[in-house]
């Protein structure tokens, strides 16, 4: 009789990652491929569907069977209907993703958004596993979170839950791209280190990152790292906002356990130190003495054994 296993997609805007995955979320076989979205939603669904064949291919040649596939979007899905609504790194509206792959491939797809999954991924294989009320926050361009309440992934009444990168903490701070100002990715993502960094240089002050042309969020980092006044300020000034955040965040849900991934995670205890004590200077005391703080384990490959997950949840 076949073992059955899963595959798990994580949909970016610059590469499509896969994975062959078991039952217990060991990973048989990964695979990558650019995802070319400039080619159009058609030609990516493409590559998503070779991707997938290629691995249901593995599994049959190993005398397994493929129970489903788990897809992670950069955007909103639709989770009944199988559809992409809106995926603004991919300019996707109204993609019908699940039922193209489905008459592809004739294997049942299931949807959800990719820090969702990113979160079901650190949860079951990584820096969450064994915890009941989880939350996942992930530090990139923006700010994407997850939710994992009694062990289960938590979307909310329009599927819209875990937006904390919107949570304003500023009322008169940056403009942030949904409108408002003052949200907290504005003040504490990757993006938000760059501007601030550039802010500081064009004011005079001195800095080795003045020697990057195309700065981003981990030259700050290693700056940081090496002891520059300037990317050690900005480093602990983003840990401080998102300290804030996650505050408010331990007050609300009480979660035994908060993941924090992305690039700036890789930071350590420059990081995450001044973190977790902004974050218990912002929450009540009987909240905050219990949860853990920990950066993600998984990586890169957090969407997709969270997205493997989700066939797991539905089965």
């Amino acid at each position: 009789m076949n073992n059955e296993c899963v595959i798990g997609i994580d949909l970016g805007g610059t590469n499509i990652k896969g994975a062959l995955l078991d039952l217990n979320g060991e990973i048989i076989e990964k695979k990558e491929t650019p995802t070319l979205s400039d080619a159009g939603p058609e030609a990516v669904v493409n590559r998503i569907g070779g991707m997938i064949t290629e691995l249901e291919d593995l599994a049959r040649r190993t005398g397994n069977r493929v129970a489903g596939v788990g897809i992670g979007v950069p955007g909103q899905p639709e989770r009944e209907k199988g559809e992409v609504i809106f995926a603004p790194n991919l300019y996707w509206r109204n993609v019908p993703l699940a039922k193209y792959l489905y008459r592809n491939t004739g294997l049942p797809i299931f949807l959800e958004n990719d820090a969702n999954v990113a979160a079901l991924g650190e949860h079951w294989r990584g820096a969450g596993r064994g915890s009941v009320n989880m939350v996942m926050v992930t530090i990139g361009t923006g700010i994407g979170s997850g939710i994992i309440l009694n062990g289960q992934l938590y979307t909310g009444a329009s599927g819209a839950a875990g937006e904390l990168g919107h949570v304003v903490i500023e009322s008169d701070g940056p403009q942030c791209s949904c409108g408002r100002r003052g949200c907290l990715e504005t003040l504490t993502s990757a993006t938000a280190m760059v501007r601030m960094a550039r802010e500081a240089m064009d004011s005079g002050i001195k800095t080795v990152l003045s020697k990057e042309e195309n700065l981003e969020a981990k030259d700050i980092i290693m700056a940081a790292r090496d002891g520059d006044r300037l990317a050690l300020e900005i480093a602990e000034k983003s840990a401080y906002y998102l300290g804030i955040g996650l505050g408010n965040i331990i007050n609300i849900l009480n979660p035994d356990t908060i993941v924090i991934g992305g690039g700036v995670s890789g930071a350590g205890h420059l990081f995450l130190d001044p973190l977790c004590r902004a974050a218990r200077d912002n929450c009540l005391e009987t909240a905050g003495s219990i949860v853990r703080i920990a950066a993600a384990q998984l990586g890169n490959d957090a969407g997709f054994v969270g997205a493997a997950k989700l066939v797991l949840e539905v089965n």
